[in-house]
């Protein structure tokens, strides 16, 4: 008599997961083959030997013959427990074979037997629900691992790791997530897969905080790896919590862990964001020299900006000029506000001028000001009035200008009147030193103070010869007209 063949299930690319059964379980299995011994677990010679040459074969890895020698027997009329012996062990023979769907139906024909203990029981539809996993029937697999685990089966980290598998990829997360919690609370040592399960079930039924919290921790544990950090700058991303995703990546950058040309841009934008943009900056401008961040346009204008943010318009402006000579208007009138931040006015005409030249400006009647502005801070004050008066057509800018055009005129105006009022002090000025040196010559001068028709003549000083001659008389400046007029009515009236 034979009361027992064991056996050993080796999967090449699979493994079984190993059922330990629950103390109740273990005791019912003891009661159940006590009873079995005593009633139908007994095999008879004739099967006896061909089923321990099966086990032979089995030995011999040689799964074939196993099948060969085992499938004759079931014409014999073997009784329940050898049976489920035979399917058993012919079950392992097919799964060594891959044929998976020839060993479940083995199995469960071993089940239906009758003849297994509890514990044998709950092995079996383990496996069972294993291959049916393997095989894609996930709610089969599901359904059969639950069954063992209800039959007394003990829920092992192993078990609710292949239940956790099994649901996820069903989609069932909220039905599966007992059991993914499951396997990381009791696994130990705690190893990156169980903290991958658990991420993966809280990523799907969206428990932010809770992906946070053991994000955090994957972070502690394995500092070194890059797509967890990735995945907890995303997560901070999403959850608006800028600061701490600015941080994460500023940590990232110093392990040398940003390597990608989107990944360092952002960490300068970061900085930027954050009021460090020349921290920013210098940052971009290293990767850029260093060939990891394309000078493409739109990081060019990245760069630019951030120095313009930081107030380094003297390292602005190279980089503007670069963006400008492939841009539009808006780039030239960002590099004429750095020309003049410089103070390097000349330019910053130029620069204002190409802007409205190129086009493309959102408020071209502010860059007719700014023009305006540095042609009359260099004293051109005619076309600063050209440029303002441009820009009084633009609703946005027409209170400003107009209060230029009017600020300059008033200048203008008042800068004629002091000097019509300049010269005319100095011509009277000038009356009255010549009147003075005439009535000199007149008492005491000599034959060379006079002409041949006895006209008194002075030396006129240099400021006032262009408004005296050297008889007294005006012959320019404020009042000549006047003057004129009345020489020429004295002359009358002595004729």
């Amino acid at each position: 008599m034979i009361n027992r063949i064991s056996f050993l299930i080796v999967a090449a690319a699979f493994a079984f997961v190993a059922v330990v059964p629950s103390a109740d379980a273990q005791r019912r299995s003891r009661d159940d083959e006590q009873q079995g011994s005593a009633e139908d677990r007994t095999m008879s010679a004739q099967m006896g030997e061909p089923i321990l040459a099966a086990q032979e074969c089995i030995d011999a890895d040689n799964m074939t013959c196993v099948i060969n020698t085992l499938t004759p027997l079931l014409e014999r009329g073997p009784n329940p427990y050898e049976q489920f012996v035979i399917y058993r062990m012919r079950g392992v023979a097919q799964y060594n074979l891959d044929r998976t769907d020839l060993a479940i139906r083995d199995f469960e024909a071993a089940l239906a037997t009758g003849a297994a203990t509890q514990d044998e029981s709950t092995s079996l539809r383990t496996n069972i629900g294993q291959l049916y996993i393997v095989t894609e029937r996930y709610t089969e697999g599901i359904n059969q691992l639950e069954r063992a685990i209800a039959e007394g089966a003990n829920l092992t980290p192993s078990l609710a790791m292949l239940l956790s598998q099994a649901y996820a990829q069903a989609e069932r997360f909220r039905e599966g997530l007992r059991y993914a919690q499951h396997q990381f609370d009791n696994a130990s040592p705690r190893e990156r897969r169980n903290f991958d399960m658990l991420l993966l079930y809280f990523q799907q039924l969206e428990r932010t905080e809770d992906q946070l919290r053991l994000i955090t921790q994957m972070v502690e544990r394995w500092p070194g790896e890059r797509n967890i950090w990735t995945s907890l700058v995303a997560l901070m991303a999403q959850t608006n919590n800028e600061s701490g995703a600015f941080e994460a990546n500023k940590l990232m950058y110093l392990n040398g862990m940003l390597t990608d040309e989107r990944e360092l841009v952002r960490l300068a934008q970061y900085y930027s964001y954050f009021e460090y943009p020349y921290r920013g900056a210098v940052i971009l401008e290293r990767e850029m020299n260093a060939g990891r961040v394309s000078r493409s346009r739109d990081n060019l204008e990245i760069l630019a900006n951030m120095w313009r943010q930081a107030r380094e318009y003297d390292r602005a402006i190279p980089v503007l000029e670069a963006v400008a000579e492939r841009g539009d208007g808006e780039d030239y009138l960002r590099l004429g506000e750095a020309y003049y931040n410089e103070n390097r006015l000349a330019e910053a005409e130029s620069a204002f001028e190409s802007a409205l030249a190129r086009g493309g400006i959102n408020r071209p009647g502010d860059t007719q000001a700014l023009l305006g502005t540095v042609r009359y801070e260099q004293g051109n004050r005619q076309s600063a009035l050209q440029a303002f008066r441009g820009c009084t057509q633009y609703s946005y800018s027409r209170r400003t200008c107009n209060g230029w055009v009017t600020f300059i005129q008033n200048e203008i105006n008042a800068e004629s009147e002091r000097a019509r009022l300049r010269i005319r002090v100095e011509v009277e000025e000038c009356r009255i030193t010549i009147n003075s040196e005439l009535v000199n010559v007149t008492i005491v001068g000599d034959a060379r103070n006079f002409d041949d028709e006895g006209r008194a003549m002075v030396d006129v000083p240099e400021r006032c010869q262009p408004y005296f001659n050297t008889y007294g008389e005006q012959i320019g400046g404020p009042g000549y007209e006047q003057a004129a007029a009345e020489t020429e009515e004295s002359e009358t009236e002595a004729g």
